[in-house]
Parts: structure tokens; sequence; C-alpha cells
């Protein structure tokens, strides 16, 4: 059985401290350089400044996959634990926790499908997050192949409070792509609005 991404160990960059992966993504995202501005193209030019509810498009270089995502998030690319990484900006001064979406990809073993790829990832999951509860899950047909949705709740590491993470797995092209969003449990609209735009334009 091959070796899984643990998609769930990068959730320390949304904490205080920013330990690293023990499990890094297999292919990192080629020759691209880390904090290239992103590809946009938001449809009307807009020389003003980004606001949350516009979403830039960000192309891949290697043309894996396409996403939008809002203009005023910290965006990066080419990270150690992920092919890229977006953060929402501090509410505030005492805001220490950021909404936190990054993309994993790997190369799969041939034959590997997504029920097999889904419970590999899910099983390690589970023993990491303290308390986890599924909120919900579903198979569903995407990009015209079949993926998966999930929605999860509890806590990781040393956090004192819950965390909620929405994910999607897919396969496509001999690839596995993790899709994943985490914002504090009470944080609904964020889940609601935000998470589902974002989930909404990624095409691979």
């Amino acid at each position: 059985m091959r070796t899984f991404i643990l998609t769930l160990l990068v959730l320390s960059l949304v904490a205080e401290s920013r330990a690293q992966a023990r499990i890094p993504v297999n292919e990192p995202s080629g020759n691209v350089k880390p904090n290239n501005a992103p590809v946009t193209n938001t449809g009307n030019s807009n020389t003003g400044s980004n606001s949350s509810s516009e979403l830039k498009k960000y192309s891949d270089p290697q043309g894996r996959f396409t996403i939008g995502y809002p203009g005023d998030w910290k965006f990066e690319d080419k990270t150690e634990n992920a092919v890229i990484q977006i953060t929402s900006p501090a509410e505030n001064d005492n805001d220490k926790f950021r909404q936190y979406l990054n993309l994993q990809i790997e190369t799969l073993s041939g034959g590997t499908n997504i029920e097999e790829y889904v419970k590999t990832n899910m099983d390690g999951v589970k023993d990491l997050v303290k308390g986890y509860r599924e909120v919900s899950s579903m198979y569903f047909n995407r990009n015209g192949a079949k993926a998966y949705q999930i929605i999860y709740k509890g806590k990781y590491g040393d956090m004192t409070y819950d965390i909620q993470i929405k994910q999607l797995f897919a396969i496509a092209n001999g690839k596995g792509y993790v899709l994943t969003y985490i914002s504090k449990e009470d944080e609904r609209d964020a889940f609601e609005t935000t998470a589902n735009k974002i989930f909404n334009t990624f095409k691979y």
C-alpha cells in the first residue's frame, strides 16, 4: 500500500506555531518560484483594491489545475507542505487564527481508486484529530469522474478550540488531489460562503 499524504499535518500552519509537516507533499510544483504573483483573471478590469468578495484566478504553470481565491488573502505557491497555500487576513489585532486553504497533489500508483485514496487519508486524519466528528460526507460526480467531499470537526495538536475542516478528494490523470479548507468551528459564515466559492472554482 502506498504511503499516504496526511493532509491535516499542515494544520499547524494556522495555529501560532509553524511546525513543518512530517510527511511532505510527494510532488512539489516543479520549477515555479515561491511567492510568484499568481495569474489573475477577474473578468472586468478593476484598478481598485480586491475585496474578499472578488476572486482572483490562479492557473498552475504545469496545467494541473486552476482555482479562484479572495483577492485580499495571502497566496503562496511551492511551499514545503502543499502546492499552494492561501491564508485569510487578520480581522483585528487580536486575531491569531487565520482561515486557511491548501492544495496537495501526488502521483498515484496505477489502479488506485478514489475509495482507497479517501480511506487511506481519512484513517490517518482520524488518528490525529482529537474528538473527531464527521458533519457530512458524500461521493459525487465532479469534472466527469467520481470525487469525495467531507466536512468534519475536532481539535489538532495543542489547540484549545475546535476547528472545522472541509476537504475534497479527487483523482485525475494519475494524480491525487486533496483540497483542504480550515476555519474555527464557530466561523459559520466563512464556511458557508468563502469555502464554497473557492471549492466551486477548483478545476483539474
